[in-house]
């Protein structure tokens, strides 16, 4: 989220109070070619790292992401994104189901036709069940 500071200036004739305007923008941007495309956080699926790039996963399509996994966490939290391991992001609107494999072994199911799986880890485990008011 990225705040712009905007004061008024002062003229000759009146004193204008200083005010602070906050503008909330909530699009994520991603550059495809010569394009930007604005996504809205709720038409993201999950988010994973690949050789240090962003790849944000859509019903549609996946788009390169111009900021880090922790610059994408700090900006998604607020809309539900959950970071279930180190390379990923979830949109956790999209979980579908919570599958334990073996006792350090997790995963999360999307439920998106193709039924995605993303990798949950162990102490990620324990911090979506306090999440869920499981324990």
């Amino acid at each position: 989220m990225r705040l712009l500071d905007v004061e008024p200036e002062d003229t000759a004739d009146t004193k204008i109070p200083s005010e602070v305007i906050h503008v909330r923008f909530e699009k994520i941007p991603t550059k495809v070619n010569e394009k930007i495309i604005l996504i809205d956080p709720p038409e993201i699926d999950f988010i994973e790292s690949q050789d240090g790039q962003s790849i944000l996963h859509s019903q549609s399509d996946q788009f390169p992401s111009v900021f880090t996994m922790n610059e994408l966490e700090t900006r998604l939290t607020p809309y539900g994104f959950f970071r279930c391991h180190r390379s990923y992001l979830v949109n956790l609107q999209r979980v579908r189901e919570v599958i334990t494999y073996t006792k350090n072994s997790f995963s999360l199911v999307l439920d998106d036709s193709e039924k995605t799986t993303i990798p949950l880890s162990k102490t990620k485990m324990a911090e979506l069940k306090t999440m869920m008011g499981l324990k």
